[in-house]
């Protein structure tokens, strides 16, 4: 999967009027601020106009205090400042010192790091100038696609363990956050969202993950070494030894896929004895193809190989050693 922003802790900041930035206090993309933090120093002509109604609207004393119509008038004053995106302290400092700012600053919202700055000293901005955008990425999300055959157990709340390539030998816990509505088409996956905590900023947005979701533990659970599948493109099948030398290729359908093994639905049973290495040599879909009609049109196991190449066999349900032991069903994870 790829890790991305949190996109619920992004914040864009827009001017609630037409003014000048006067100082800017953040230089560059990247720079990490603290919440309350001022990001510029902003002149519009409608914020001061609009100080200027609020001391008039509180009157020469502080009679407004006392109640009664003025009092009134000065809230609302009070309030189109608060609208205009004045801060509070400011509003109060204005209040208290009876004097009109002719900036104001523009603090973050939100504790982060800049992602976008458009701002500019001296610029003109208006409402629909984004100045700048900030993403608190303290907690991100990591994007995965599960394949068809992953998807049945998966539900949200899931814990999840991540390693990135980037900083080998490091894992991070998360959970499964959200399961989207619709698979990929072309891939046959299912987008998953999860989230994981990034307290010291390591996880950046498009690094590359992996990701294994625990699932329900299923029990009983038909199971063979990875190895043993043989994929052909259309068909996934393995092959039986039969004793005595003799091999007979077989069509699985498979389920979860966990390390080194499979999780087998159809087409084998406990205990039956498959080959996990040496696939008679088998390195190419013809003669798999070939050997698959021969033995489909009658012909004797024994034509497709007698196992010279040394083959390994391997009870199904095995955890993967290539001794023929008996294994009961075994235990899985997704």
């Amino acid at each position: 999967g790829r890790v991305q922003y949190d996109e619920t802790r992004i914040a864009h900041l827009h001017p609630r009027a037409s003014g000048w930035i006067t100082r800017l206090a953040v230089r560059a993309e990247g720079e990490t601020v603290a919440q309350g933090q001022t990001l510029a120093e902003f002149y519009a002509p409608d914020i001061l106009a609009a100080q200027i109604d609020f001391l008039l609207a509180l009157g020469p004393s502080s009679s407004a205090a006392s109640g009664g119509p003025i009092a009134v008038k000065a809230d609302k004053a009070r309030n189109l400042l608060r609208l205009l995106d004045v801060p509070e302290a400011v509003i109060d400092a204005i209040q208290t010192s009876r004097e009109t700012r002719d900036t104001i600053p523009i603090p973050a919202p939100i504790a982060g790091v800049v992602t976008g700055l458009t701002a500019r000293e001296g610029m003109y901005v208006t409402p629909d100038s984004t100045m700048f955008t900030l993403v608190d990425n303290r907690q991100v999300w990591v994007r995965v696609d599960v394949f068809e055959h992953q998807i049945a157990g998966l539900e949200p709340g899931q814990t999840a363990q991540m390693r990135v390539p980037a900083y080998p030998g490091r894992t991070w816990e998360g959970e499964l956050d959200y399961l989207y509505p619709e698979l990929d088409p072309k891939t046959r996956t299912l987008p998953v969202r999860l989230v994981f905590d990034n307290p010291d900023g390591a996880l950046r947005p498009n690094l590359f993950a992996e990701v294994s979701i625990e699932g329900e533990g299923r029990r009983n659970v038909l199971k063979i070494p990875r190895e043993a599948l043989i994929h052909t493109g259309e068909r996934e099948s393995v092959v039986l030894a039969l004793g005595e030398g003799r091999f007979q290729p077989v069509d699985v359908t498979t389920g979860a896929r966990l390390g080194g093994e499979v999780e087998i639905l159809a087409g084998l049973k406990e205990h039956d004895e498959v080959v996990v290495s040496g696939q008679f040599l088998i390195d190419s879909e013809s003669s798999l193809r070939a050997s698959f009609q021969r033995l489909t049109s009658g012909g004797a196991a024994e034509e497709v190989a007698r196992g010279g190449a040394g083959e390994d066999k391997a009870s199904v349900g095995d955890a993967g050693q290539t001794s023929g032991q008996e294994v009961d069903h075994a235990h899985h994870h997704h």
